[in-house]
């Protein structure tokens, strides 16, 4: 739905002090002009502030093109260097808890050029020693490790040399090596069965240690990974074709600074000559096995290189805990400084990544840029800037005739004397809302300024919200982001979205989890806001437990209307029926009986459900017209006022051709129908159907047959029904061409008479309109000003022509443009109305119908509860007494409260939730919201993750 063809919205309907959660704040376009030397602090004190959305001057550029990309550079350089230092206190484990806790960033003054450098410099000289301080403990350990490896490939080759020296070595013992995966490979049948006094793989070979040695076979020892062991007993088979003897034992070890060794195996490996021994040597390290040469020899040979090993490696063990110890000191030392230092960094590059959005002016080392901002923060960001000049000279303000003037005209920036006019198209450093009368002079050069532009520019769309309407905007922004001061979807649901969940969720004890959930969240939530890297879905519940604060309160509210509390009833007031006993009747010798209640007279349950109607045989088939009814109430409700919503929206931007020709015809289409469904569902609920001793008429019958066979009456509802019906047909018939027809008519009839006028189409009389209207409110204002100042002087004007040379936004005719109109095309409107009258009248029925959803999830819900009750708590009463009883109780009490919390709350909370924001998503905001909009960012740097 797009607003065409109107007029300007009224400015004037806007209160002085505007309420933004309502319509979008009214925003205005601003211009900043500052020296180069002041550009930085002015941009910390707007980042500050935290309310302009910047528009970006120099769109042709690249990044590596913009002013201050040398700045930038030298930030991420420091950036990268901090985030290595963060990365070495995780991995040595020094972050203390309140690392974060303690630090406020609103505290912290912007540095000096000169501090910024002594901060790059302390940066990166911590960078190098930590970095030296990491590389030689990492190279230590790593020799550490080998010595270490090195010591159990030696004690695994002593072991196996003794064991297989033994005299008394049972057969058993023999050191074998076999074949542990399946092969059919034909080669390795014809070489196992063709051995010959070889020392072969797949064969058990009884030899002793001492005699491999003797008969000069070359020994090669040295570790490899567990899982690539039987590649290598695989690759070794079949290139020496079994010509070796292979023996490997795994690496166990308790130390976890050895852990690693877990993983690895040792292996001792036997062949004949030199020429094998450097091919088995090759195979190992492509495999990145490593080969120990300190393992060959005597025994004693040996014992003295495992000696030495145990000297060097504690030796090595006292340097490397040494290093390690003065590397955990400076990160414990450096984490004090390391916030702070972050955020310093972090503002330093929003600041230069801002300042490249500015346009430069050479002549005069200026920067200028633009930005949108709330009107009502005009004046606080000129006292700002003023305030920050002051702080900057503490120096007298000279008199205004020896200030100079900068004003933009079409083709530049132009200077001019302090006498010219104070208007909202110069920029002066003696503009009054600037620089009071009696301000102290400005020494030097220091200029900043901030003028409000006049311009057809959409603005963003900002609603100020808070913590506990922040959560309700957010659903409404991801759906789609409200054009510019439409009305807001987000106010309304602050109510609609938690009761429509109620309905569907009702249940006074479920409620009351879900309440104690939300109380829980609230009163800790300064401890959880502060908790970093939260869990994405407990940040969830976390942001919207003002939204479940609502959902268990309104879900109790409902619960105690459903009279349903864990599925069961309460009996709160005195019924308003009676069960008739036979006379006579005795339960012990007539058993269970059908009973029939009887109303009493004048007696009317005041509250909610009847409590006598639980447990009924007829309880189902009343709760179920009661609720669908309700559903098809509710939803005709929420789509109304929403249909009323499109309304408030023609108003204000005075779009009467949509008021007569998409309001009123839609809103008569949906009366005519839904509105008479709705009166008919309540005049039957107001008629006592027993007294008159007849059945009610079905009213889903009569609507079908009101547009099938209009006139035929099966039963009567009400006297004169016949004539009432054909009237509402027929309104409803009138209303599909008034729809398709009228608009796109008047469009084109004003489009002619705009182009008889001497314009190209209607969008350009509209433009035009809008430049007259913006420009005559900034001259009257101007005028005002010069009154009040006794001036005459020349006004200089910002040319609407005006561009900056790398500026490509593209420009919109005002918020409520459909889209960039370069001409006027009667065929699009057509299509366009055509497809809006379809749709409309289509979804009046389709969304109806899609809020029986309140009935069925309510209906779900309560016999869900009801067979969970049925099913485990309820089997623990009459179960008998003692101790068993009291187990039975409490487990079974056990797995009906998880169950209910699991099931009951969660899930089917979680599928209620996502129900009622379908039914405001599509059937209530389909009926006004445009959702064409962009959002407000502003700068700032409360939104820095330190």
């Amino acid at each position: 739905m797009a607003f065409s063809g109107i007029s300007l919205p009224d400015e004037s309907a806007i209160p002085s002090q505007e309420e933004s959660i309502f319509r979008s704040a009214p925003m205005t376009l601003v211009q900043f002009y500052m020296t180069l030397e002041l550009a930085r602090d002015v941009v910390n004190e707007l980042g500050t502030l935290g309310d302009v959305h910047f528009r970006d001057l120099n769109s042709k550029l690249t990044p590596f093109q913009r002013t201050f990309v040398m700045e930038l550079r030298k930030i991420d350089t420091v950036e990268s260097q901090l985030s290595y230092l963060f990365q070495m206190m995780e991995t040595y484990k020094t972050i203390r808890s309140d690392l974060y806790s303690s630090f406020s960033p609103g505290a912290e003054p912007l540095a000096t050029a000169t501090e910024v450098d002594d901060m790059v410099n302390r940066v990166k000289e911590i960078h190098q020693r930590i970095s030296q301080l990491h590389e030689s403990y990492t190279s230590l350990e790593s020799k550490k490790f080998k010595l270490i490896e090195n010591r159990y490939v030696i004690n695994a080759v002593n072991n196996f040399h003794s064991q297989s020296s033994g005299s008394n070595r049972p057969r058993e013992q023999a050191f074998d090596f076999e074949i542990h995966d399946e092969s059919d490979d034909e080669d390795d049948v014809a070489l196992l069965n063709g051995r010959n006094h070889s020392l072969e793989l797949g064969g058990t070979v009884e030899m002793d240690s001492e005699a491999l040695e003797d008969s000069g076979f070359n020994s090669i020892s040295g570790s490899i990974v567990r899982e690539k062991v039987p590649l290598l007993r695989k690759i070794l088979w079949r290139t020496l074709r079994g010509n070796l003897f292979f023996h490997d034992v795994p690496i166990e070890t308790e130390s976890s600074s050895d852990s690693q060794l877990n993983e690895k195996n040792i292996f001792i490996i036997y062949i004949h000559g030199d020429f094998l021994k450097q091919r088995v040597r090759r195979i190992i390290q492509s495999l990145d096995g490593v080969i120990y040469g300190n393992v060959d020899g005597s025994a004693s040979v040996r014992n003295e290189t495992l000696a030495q090993l145990n000297h060097n490696i504690s030796d090595l063990e006292s340097v490397v805990e040494s290093t390690r110890s003065h590397l955990v000191s400076e990160l414990v030392i450096f984490q004090d400084s390391y916030v702070q230092l972050y955020f310093a960094v972090q503002r330093e590059k929003r600041i230069y990544q801002t300042l490249n959005k500015f346009d430069t002016d050479g002549t005069r080392r200026c920067l200028v840029g633009e930005g949108w901002i709330p009107k009502s923060e005009l004046n606080k960001i000129r006292g700002s800037l003023k305030n920050l000049i002051r702080r900057k000279t503490h120096v007298a303000s000279p008199s205004s005739s020896s200030q100079e003037s900068i004003s933009l005209t079409g083709t530049g920036i132009s200077s001019a004397t302090a006498e010219s006019a104070h208007s909202n198209f110069s920029l002066g450093v003696d503009d009054e809302d600037i620089l009071g009368e009696n301000d102290e002079e400005i020494g030097g050069s220091l200029i900043a300024v901030v003028n409000e532009l006049t311009t057809n520019r959409t603005p963003p769309t900002f609603h100020k919200t808070n913590k506990f309407t922040a959560a309700f905007q957010s659903i409404i922004d991801a759906y789609g982001i409200a054009t510019y001061q439409e009305v807001n979807p987000g106010l309304a649901s602050i109510i609609t979205f938690p009761f429509m969940f109620a309905i569907m969720f009702g249940d006074l004890g479920h409620g009351f989890i879900v309440f104690l959930i939300s109380l829980f969240l609230i009163k800790n939530e300064y401890q959880f806001g502060l908790m970093r890297n939260k869990d994405e879905i407990f940040e969830m519940a976390f942001n919207g437990r003002y939204i479940i604060l609502l959902m268990g309160f309104f879900s109790m509210y409902t619960g105690l209307i459903y009279n349903d509390v864990f599925s069961k009833s309460m009996t709160l007031f005195k019924s308003g029926w009676e069960w008739e006993f036979p006379e006579g009747y005795d339960y012990a010798k007539d058993g269970a009986i059908t009973l029939t209640a009887k109303k009493i007279v004048g007696k009317t349950y005041w509250f909610g459900l009847d409590w006598i109607w639980h447990g009924t045989e007829n309880n189902l088939l009343f709760t179920n017209s009661y609720k669908m009814k309700l559903s098809i109430l509710m939803g005709f409700i929420h789509m109304n006022y929403s249909l009323y919503f499109s309304l408030v929206n023609y108003r204000f931007f005075k779009s009467r051709v949509d008021i007569i020709g998409n309001f009123i015809p839609g809103f008569l289409f949906m009366q005519s129908i839904f509105g008479y469904l709705t009166l008919t569902i309540i005049y039957k609920w107001s008629v006592d159907w027993i007294g008159q001793n007849r059945a009610p008429p079905g009213l889903l019958n009569m609507l079908i047959n009101m547009f099938l066979a209009p006139g035929k009456i099966d039963e009567q509802l009400y006297p004169g029904q016949k004539f009432v019906q054909i009237v509402l047909v027929l309104i409803a018939l009138v209303c599909v061409p008034w729809l398709l027809v009228y608009k796109p008519m008047v469009l084109k009839r004003q489009n002619d008479n705009a182009v008889q006028l001497g314009y190209s189409d209607l969008h350009s009389q509209l433009h035009h309109d809008l430049q007259l209207h913006e420009e005559e409110e900034a001259l009257e204002s101007l005028e005002n000003e010069l009154n009040h100042d006794g001036g005459d002087d020349e006004i200089d004007m910002l040319n609407g022509d005006f561009r900056f040379p790398n500026d490509i936004e593209p420009l919109n005719i005002n918020s409520t443009s459909h889209g960039d109109h370069d001409e006027f095309n009667f065929g699009d409107i057509v299509i366009h109305q055509v497809i809006h009258t379809i749709e409309f009248c289509l979804n009046c029925v389709s969304h109806t119908a899609s809020y029986l959803r309140l009935w069925a999830l309510s209906l779900a819900h309560a016999q869900l509860s009801s067979v969970l009750w049925s099913m485990t708590i309820q089997n623990a009463f009459g179960g008998g007494t003692g101790p068993m009883g009291i187990f039975k109780v409490v487990v079974l009490f056990g797995m009906w409260f998880v169950l209910s919390v699991c099931i009951l709350v969660l899930m089917e909370g979680t599928s209620a939730m996502l129900h009622s924001l379908r039914l405001h998503w599509v059937e209530a905001m389909s009926k006004f919201f445009i959702g064409e909009g962009y959002a407000y960012e502003p700068f700032t740097f409360t939104d820095i993750d330190y």
